[in-house]
């Protein structure tokens, strides 16, 4: 006796009609979020098996291979939409449309380039890539993150334990769905104590990322901002709220007994040295630190604070997990520290070979040295039951506003491959992009022309179905420009003007100054003395510099003094270098397994010139 899966006749019931949504059909993502729900009225029958109830649940590790393959149905689901429909959907400048319908064109067939995976898909390389440059945006504007902290999941924390009373015969382990709804409320709990409780003082944003381990928990990797007055008592009071010490078991035992559970690292060098940490023979964290004294029993062995990790001790207490709380300080590590938070999901690389050990290829074709190759997502059945209830994977309580910019008649256009150009034309003839509706904002409202165009999106907002710009009511938002690379040409100076004028009303606008309006935005820049001196090399550097790693910022710089005009190479290497060792330090301990204390700055400008020169020969 079975019961139908899922199929896409199923029909989307709302009984109490709050719902506004016209579909007439529940998705897949829906229908196994309604099966992994735990109701009472679903128990375990002797004689009724049914795929609702408990059944399911007592095939312990079958069931979180159950849950895995249901996520894996959704998401092929999603990627098989998106590649069904890269031909389908295009896109191209509105220019180039009508140049094909002047000359009588009216076939869309050949028009356009079809999209890839969008920015918009969860986990896709420009979603990770677009949230890093927002985190960085919002650094641009309220300062560096103050606090960075890390909670994983406890499986056996007592709202776990609970649940299991009423799953007779399941186990913790075996209940990914569990896990991932108690570890969700958790991490609501926490955010609310920080931003609305003000632990650590007056929040003025929080970003968090949350990832999952290899063998199934969940942990969040999270950034809090403070303000002023909050920073200085951080900083005054650190001992307060950060500690790396084992508490005095007589005077603070529930404290000795939470840091003794979850805080100790290792044991790992001598004691352990298979354990994961190890490399070279050397622990990959640099424990053991400093001893001071007090110790604590790790199954076998004994350690001390030498190996506890820093956390707070209040916040450890009441969550009874894995929490890590440390200070940040250098504002320079911490485009490290928002790349390894949104560095994307574990990959498993797997290698397709013949029996033979060779790859199988054609008798005229040349032999590959690197036989097939393909990048493939590792996901466990936590993840999979997070993604299914529709938890958020990436939270940022600082919303940032991604403006698109382009050159005139050059705005983008989408339409289906069965439209006429005629069509295609007549319907984005009347449409606006951010930027022209910002112009024409500044043509009607006087107030608007004290702004760039980046600082709109904190006094307007942005309404698409008018295609225009209204005065922000309430909330706040951060702009930024869409990424372009110098590279780009007439863009990258457009780009460059719109941060810098205020209040502009066209393109011509933007290329006017001092009464004359020049042909190019290259000539209106060096002529406003943006590029005067080497600014402009200056300018590119500095840019690449707020979103970039070293090893880029490098290759920018190779790219400038090879391919452009510079004046003065030496100023610009000496105003520049340091931005392009931010990695030699992390480079030198990842290889002695220490930190370099006695490295000067003249041996780190020939680490950085070393860097160069290997970029310069892999042109």
């Amino acid at each position: 006796m079975g019961e139908d899966g899922y199929h896409d006749e199923i029909p989307y019931v709302d009984p109490d009609n709050q719902n506004k949504k016209k579909r007439k059909r529940i998705t897949m993502k829906e229908y196994y979020s309604y099966k992994l729900q735990v109701r009472k009225n679903e128990e375990h029958n002797e004689i009724i098996f049914c795929s609702t109830g408990l059944t399911v649940r007592l095939g312990g590790r079958l069931f979180q291979q159950y849950v895995v393959d249901a996520f894996s149905t959704v998401e092929q689901a999603r990627l098989w939409w998106l590649r069904t429909h890269q031909k389908i959907l295009r896109s191209d400048l509105y220019t180039n449309i009508s140049k094909k319908l002047q000359k009588g064109n009216t076939d869309t067939a050949n028009v356009g380039k079809g999209f890839i995976l969008p920015a918009n898909f969860l986990g896709s390389r420009r979603y990770m890539q677009q949230n890093f440059q927002d985190a960085l945006a919002v650094c641009r504007v309220i300062g560096h993150p103050d606090i960075f902290l890390t909670m994983t999941c406890n499986a056996l924390w007592d709202e776990i334990l609970e649940m299991m009373k009423h799953l007779p015969g399941c186990s913790p382990q075996n209940s990914p769905d569990i896990i991932a709804r108690v570890f969700h409320q958790k991490l609501q709990q926490i955010v609310d104590d920080i931003k609305k409780k003000n632990y650590f003082g007056t929040c003025l944003g929080v970003m968090y990322v949350v990832e999952f381990q290899k063998r199934g928990l969940p942990h969040v990797h999270m950034l809090i901002w403070l303000n002023s007055d909050s920073k200085k008592n951080l900083s005054t009071n650190v001992d307060n709220y950060v500690s790396a010490e084992i508490p005095d078991p007589l005077k603070d035992p529930e404290g000795f007994n939470a840091v003794s559970k979850f805080m100790i690292h290792g044991p790992c060098g001598l004691q352990n040295p298979k354990c994961a940490c190890m490399k070279n023979f050397k622990c990959t964290k640099h424990f053991p630190k400093k001893n001071t004294g007090i110790n604590v029993k790790k199954g076998q062995f004994y350690l001390d604070n030498r190996w506890v990790v820093p956390y707070n001790r209040d916040l450890l207490v009441k969550y009874q997990c894995h929490m890590n709380v440390e200070i940040c300080c250098h504002a320079r590590s911490l485009k490290y520290l928002f790349k390894y938070c949104l560095k994307g999901h574990d990959r498993a690389t797997v290698e397709i070979s013949s029996e033979n050990g060779n790859a199988t290829v054609g008798a005229d074709q040349p032999v590959d040295e690197i036989n097939a190759y393909f990048d493939g997502r590792y996901i466990c059945a936590c993840e999979a039951a997070y993604r299914i209830f529709g938890y958020p994977i990436h939270y940022r309580s600082i919303s940032v506003h991604r403006l698109s910019f382009h050159l005139p008649g050059e705005r983008t256009c989408t339409f289906t491959e069965n439209d006429t150009l005629e069509k295609v034309a007549r319907r984005n003839r009347h449409k606006r992009s951010q930027l022209e509706a910002f112009f024409l904002l500044n043509q009607t409202d006087p107030s608007a022309r004290k702004y760039t165009y980046d600082q709109i999106p904190e006094h307007y907002v942005w309404n698409e179905v008018d295609m225009i710009w209204t005065m922000r009511k309430k909330g706040s938002q951060i702009g930024r420009l869409l990424y372009t690379h110098h590279s780009a040409g007439e863009i990258w100076y457009l780009r460059l003007l719109l941060t810098k004028v205020c209040g502009p009303t066209s393109y011509n606008h933007l290329k006017t100054v001092n009464g004359r309006c020049y042909n190019s935005f290259k000539e209106a820049c060096l002529n406003l003395g943006l590029l005067d001196d080497d600014k402009e090399w200056h300018e590119v550097i500095e840019e690449c510099a707020k979103s970039g790693l070293p090893p880029q910022i490098r290759q920018l710089f190779v790219h400038i003094i090879v391919n452009c005009q510079v004046t003065d190479l030496l100023n610009l290497w000496q105003r520049q270098w340091k931005s392009m060792a931010d990695d030699i330090l992390l480079q030198r301990r990842n290889l002695y397994g220490e930190e370099p204390t006695t490295i000067s700055e003249k041996q780190l400008q020939f680490y950085v010139l070393a860097g160069i020169v290997h970029s310069f020969f892999s042109l």
